[in-house]
């Protein structure tokens, strides 16, 4: 049995950008002109004064089961947090939105092995590895948007 639906995932990814785009303007004090979307892999959303980049995720899931899950592989190939170029990660879970440091994620899940379970998901195929972190974890780890 799967969760994941790609269709119904990426409406919800981009409603959730939108509304970053929103909470980023206010929390860095920039105008709306100054954000911008990407369709680099890399990242999401860009302010391009102050040079800092985000990706945005939308966890679905962690209200149910307790967990953020932050994907690293996929089809057999580096993804997601082993692949970002960006400077902070926001993720919306409980209608909440967390922002990261990337390096601090990296440094929580890679290097410190921080995390609760190593799993497998995703869409049909695509053997998509992530970890799973406690929520209360993984807020202790940013602050709130």
């Amino acid at each position: 049995m799967t969760h994941y639906n790609f269709n119904d995932d990426l409406k919800d990814g981009l409603d959730a950008e939108n509304e970053v785009k929103e909470l980023l303007k206010l929390h860095f004090n920039v105008a709306d002109s100054d954000i911008e979307s990407s369709t680099s892999k890399g990242y999401d959303l860009k302010i391009n004064s102050l040079g800092l980049t985000f990706e945005v995720k939308n966890d679905l899931m962690a209200e149910k089961t307790g967990n953020i899950a932050v994907e690293y592989e996929s089809r057999g190939k580096a993804s997601g947090l082993s692949t970002t170029t960006a400077d902070f990660w926001v993720y919306k879970f409980s209608g909440v939105y967390y922002m990261l440091e990337t390096s601090r994620l990296k440094t929580e899940l890679f290097s410190n092995k921080n995390y609760w379970k190593d799993v497998t998901g995703g869409d049909w195929g695509s053997n998509t590895k992530m970890y799973l972190v406690k929520v209360p974890n993984f807020k202790s780890w940013g602050e709130q948007l």
